[in-house]
């Protein structure tokens, strides 16, 4: 089976049973039943991908999912342990996996720490790898009903659901895609988020990596709701709040951002304004960290949603109210707000941008001395139905285990709110609900406290991201803020830490169709460099990964075309791309005060009147 498979591509199933029990060394130790709490932990290549709850008595019965796509020189480890020391550990290599018919299983003896194997220290477990082209949803796409939603997710699919989805913030009036089945109307998500607020009657629930409360939602002249333009996010907040609604905020603390000495922090995420803003109001607003116990500054809270009650579509009563729930890229905060136009220098006399001007990726940018302003693009989705109440879990999840969870009101304590999902035999009525959906996240135990027993770390986005890849058949789309990944195959710096499967799922998929003379294309779309000044360190070290991402994806995919012996490029089969925007001088534009230093970038974005539109959406097709 080697011969034929060059990876460890597909999943490898890791059952721990049970393990030899506790022997005490001395008989004082026997006080301690059944001897001290011992877990399993599984690495693949120094990854850990798995671990086991604690038990004294040894005995485990824990099944794990692992997603693989590593080279057959790669090692997994089964290591015993208890929190003081290492009992014992089992290493094998992925060619063997690949040799023993797939499966491994039985009672076998640990290797302790002085490299000798001991036969009183043994553990059960059994291996089974199925390789992701024997699997039977290999290339086959998702048809109706034919999908039963991701196993390893807190959060199941839920039929009858309602999504609005949004590109951008907001779409002006004479937006129409050239599409002649798209008839919908323009998309306006911050005016729908301000609607959605002002008609809360019970909560309003928000959660963000950043949060602007002086900002506006509403700024368009055309808006269907004028009474809204110009109102600041904060007062519309402290109003709800006012009027009797639970307003909970949850930020990030950017823990480099001191509120003594007035430092914004490195990511100006505006969490201690916040804090401040809504000090000695009714919004309770709370800013909790990402906690690590080796990078306690490194790591970021990363959703953005809120979650409000609304007027039930569907309810048998006029009082009937449901939950709502706005999921996907976008901050409430300053610079999301941007429209298919993403202009550069025409808005910066406005209300779009008058008051918003933001612009990282130059050093000293301001409205002082002129655009062009940064360019925004990004998706988002509103919810309703059973997946928009997993949401609503999701946040109650994160408040409770990192702040006071008595200032949560009880959920079943608001009146006509209707949680059974729609039915109707009309099918008129059915066409808005038959959304089939199901949340994914991105978590740790120390961030929530409701994690299913075999996760410490759920990432089903990314395990959604490897099955969806995995059954594509013609082509996959994907705009992304970064893509970087795999670099247990680059070239160097194998051990940067960037080691999610997915550049890798791709470029397999692409040399698997290679191998069947099969057309297949894949289009990524990325920011020309990350958020930031492009001489600073940090845009750098990711634009570098970015580069090590598809040299590796490139070669695996020459690879694949040497060995079928065809005379394709590998631009054939997969492509990166990069937005901008050019502007040509208005007479009626803003002319601002100042002009930055001559030869600059700043002064050269200027005279050329183009920048790049920052990519932030996180989408796949």
């Amino acid at each position: 089976m080697e011969s034929k498979q060059k990876f460890l591509h597909g999943t490898l199933e890791a059952s721990i049973f049970d393990a030899t029990p506790y022997t005490p060394s001395f008989p004082f130790n026997c006080m301690v039943a059944n001897g001290k709490p011992t877990y399993v932990t599984i690495k693949l290549e120094n990854k850990k991908v798995a671990k086991t709850t604690l038990e004294r008595d040894r005995v485990w019965n824990q099944t794990f999912q692992i997603l693989c796509a590593h080279p057959p020189d790669s090692i997994v480890t089964i290591t015993m342990k208890t929190k003081c020391s290492i009992l014992g550990k089992y290493s094998i290599q992925a060619r063997q996996i690949l040799k023993d018919s797939s499966l491994i299983n039985g009672f076998f003896p640990l290797q302790l720490e002085n490299g000798k194997t001991s036969p009183e220290v043994k553990l059960r477990f059994m291996l089974w790898f199925k390789p992701a082209e024997f699997e039977p949803t290999w290339g086959r796409v998702i048809d109706s009903g034919g999908f039963q939603g991701l196993r390893n997710a807190t959060f199941p699919q839920r039929s009858n659901c309602n999504v609005k989805l949004y590109q951008d913030v907001h779409h002006t009036s004479a937006f129409q895609p050239p599409f002649s089945s798209f008839s919908s109307a323009p998309t306006k998500l911050w005016e729908d988020v301000y609607k959605a607020i002002e008609g809360a009657k019970h909560l309003v629930y928000i959660a963000g990596w950043s949060f602007n409360p002086n900002m506006a939602l509403v700024r368009d002249p055309e808006t269907s709701i004028p009474h809204a333009r110009g109102v600041k996010l904060g007062e519309l907040l402290k109003r709800k709040a006012e009027e009797g609604v639970a307003v909970r905020i949850m930020l990030w603390n950017d823990e480099t951002s001191l509120p003594f000495i007035k430092n914004q922090g490195v990511m100006r995420t505006h969490d201690e304004d916040a804090f401040a803003y809504f000090k000695h109001t009714k919004v309770v607003c709370k800013l909790c960290p990402r906690l690590h116990h080796k990078f306690p500054t490194l790591f970021a809270h990363h959703q953005k949603t809120v979650t409000v009650d609304t007027r039930a579509a569907h309810g048998s009563l006029i009082n009937d109210r449901e939950i709502m729930s706005f999921v996907g890229g976008v901050d409430l905060c300053d610079g999301r707000y941007d429209t298919e136009q993403h202009s550069l220098f025409r808005t910066l006399n406005l209300e779009s941008h008058c008051f918003d001007f933001y612009q990282t990726n130059i050093s000293g940018a301001s409205l002082h001395k002129g655009g062009p302003r940064e360019p925004w693009h990004d998706a988002h989705a509103c919810i309703t139905g059973e997946a928009a109440w997993d949401v609503l879990a999701n946040f109650e999840q994160r408040w409770n285990k990192q702040c006071d969870p008595s200032l949560l009101p009880p959920i079943n304590s608001i009146p006509n709110l209707i949680r059974q999902p729609f039915s109707s035999s009309n099918p008129d009525e059915r066409d808005d609900r038959n959304w089939k959906v199901q949340v994914f996240r991105s978590i740790d135990h120390v961030s929530t406290n409701q994690l299913s027993k075999n996760l410490t770390v759920e990432q089903s986005i990314h395990e959604a991201y490897v099955e969806a890849i995995r059954r594509a058949d013609r082509f996959i789309y994907i705009e992304n803020q970064y893509f970087i990944g795999g670099c247990h195959l680059w070239d160097k710096d194998k051990k940067s830490g960037c080691r999610n499967l997915i550049p890798i799922e791709i470029a397999l998929k692409v040399a698997s169709k290679i191998k069947a003379k099969e057309r297949f294309a894949v289009y990524i779309l990325i920011p020309m460099w990350p958020e930031g000044v492009p001489e600073s360190e940090p845009v750098h070290d990711i634009l570098h990964w970015t580069r090590q991402t598809m040299e590796m994806m490139y070669r695996l995919i020459s690879e694949a075309i040497k060995e079928s012996g065809g005379q394709e490029h590998p631009c054939d089969y997969l492509n990166f791309f990069c937005l901008a925007n050019r502007e040509k001088e208005s007479k009626v534009e803003f002319v601002p005060p100042q002009s930055p230093h001559p030869s600059t970038q700043y002064w050269k974005a200027q005279k050329h009147r183009r920048f790049m539109v920052y990519v932030h959406s996180k989408v796949m097709i």
